[in-house]
């Protein structure tokens, strides 16, 4: 919630916020874990769920502002610490040795310390900003245990999701609204599905792809994705009455995959296998993505580089490190030709590197992961030393759930929504929660 009238709210205000709060965290089983498949327990909520979307962690100070007026509080106080106009960049600091934050002004000036949360509100329709993204609702700014600091959104979540649909599937284009409202429904029971799972971490969802790709505020370029979630209010994906994990990705590459064998998840019946190819068995709905082939090309230099980088990620290494790489193997793969396992072996040991971390394993200097699992590797030796690797692949992402190009692509060709979450997540209907 935020205030929009004009003026600072009242503790009135504060009372009811605290009140709606309580309703929806009881409602939404806050902290609880998820109904497992299987379970006829649905969940319920009397309205329009508040979603708390984490935006910065982990640093000292956190940059805060808005595009017209807005103020800045402690959570629960009308007491305003600052009350600024237009669009000055403010920030919240913890300082070293203190327990505390304290907000600072554009020319370095500190405030009080405050124990916080803070609060910062927009005092008018212009949206208020967290580390240079424009935000609608209000930000809550949190000192971790840590003393670190957490920027979160504050949001209704069908206002959230205009800013994901936007992000990532936004330029679908009119002849795939579908499409857009198949994401819109996909990231909604995403959402819902975690709220209150991340509680230790001071949010519900990450507003990244490490959950899901949060563009903020929508704008005027954004109104199919705003129409998509308008259309869909409240609608979920449930398989046996319970929420379902609405994994997805951008291309499958020819078929999806079984979570069990790219996640640490059990098996889920909905979220199995799915081939995209055609009715008629001519091409496949994704084809048309740039990732459905691909090639990734390392000589010897490059690949000792990637691992060298990336494997003290994800194993401890003896003190010499990874060493010179000697080998790189598929041990196994999915029936669909997924790489479950692949073992690095290199003058320092043999490591192996399993299901989705494989990705990491082989990811750019930027950090962007390897494309996909789903590859061939063809190395070249010489002098006892890989001298070439080629990894031929399809797909991009990690290849569960809904396949978003092939969605679009079925949206083009005719498909409702409905019909086109019922390709990707097999036995699962669509429900009305709010």
């Amino acid at each position: 919630m935020s205030a929009s009238s004009g003026r600072a709210p009242s503790g009135r205000f504060f009372l009811l916020i605290a009140v709606l709060s309580f309703v929806v965290a009881v409602n939404c089983g806050g902290g609880r874990t998820a109904p497992r498949v299987g379970e006829t327990r649905q969940p319920w909520f009397v309205d329009e769920p508040t979603l708390h979307v984490g935006i910065a962690w982990g640093d000292s100070a956190v940059q805060v502002g808005g595009a017209g007026r807005w103020w800045i509080h402690e959570e629960g106080d009308s007491t305003p610490i600052a009350v600024i106009e237009g669009s000055e960049s403010w920030r919240i600091v913890r300082l070293p040795f203190e327990n505390s934050l304290r907000v600072e002004r554009p020319d370095g000036h500190l405030s009080e310390p405050h124990t916080g949360p803070l609060i910062v509100d927009p005092l008018g329709p212009e949206p208020v900003s967290l580390a240079g993204q424009l935000l609608p609702g209000s930000v809550q700014v949190q000192l971790r245990p840590d003393g670190t600091l957490t920027g979160v959104n504050v949001v209704g979540i069908e206002t959230y999701l205009e800013g994901v649909v936007a992000k990532e599937l936004g330029q679908a284009g009119s002849e795939a609204f579908e499409a857009l409202r198949a994401q819109a429904v996909a990231a909604r029971t995403y959402a819902l599905k975690r709220m209150g799972s991340r509680a230790n971490l001071g949010f519900d969802i990450y507003g990244t792809v490490l959950d899901q790709a949060y563009k903020g505020l929508a704008d005027v370029a954004d109104s199919a994705a705003v129409r998509a979630v308008e259309t869909t209010r409240g609608e979920t994906l449930l398989y046996n009455g319970a929420l379902i994990d609405a994994y997805y990705h951008s291309t499958c590459g020819g078929h999806t995959a079984r979570v069990e064998l790219v996640f640490d998840d059990p098996p889920a019946p909905y979220l199995v296998s799915v081939s995209d190819q055609h009715p008629d068995g001519e091409g496949f709905w994704c084809q048309e993505s740039k990732y459905f082939r691909w090639t990734a090309t390392f000589d010897a230099e490059q690949l000792e580089e990637t691992i060298a980088r990336n494997l003290p990620q994800l194993l401890p290494l003896p003190p010499a490190g990874a060493g010179t790489v000697r080998d790189v193997e598929i041990l196994n793969t999915t029936p669909e030709g997924r790489v479950v396992t692949v073992a690095v072996t290199t003058t320092t040991g043999r490591y192996l590197i399993s299901e989705n971390d494989i990705r990491t394993l082989f990811a750019d200097a930027e950090g962007r992961w390897l494309r996909s699992t789903m590859f061939l590797a063809r190395p070249t030796y010489s002098a006892g030393r890989v001298a070439e690797l080629s990894l031929v692949g399809g797909g991009w992402g990690h290849g569960v759930g809904m396949c978003q190009v092939g969605a679009m692509a079925r949206a083009r060709a005719g498909l409702g929504y409905g019909e086109v979450l019922g390709s990707y997540y097999p036995g699962t209907t669509i429900t009305r929660l709010y």
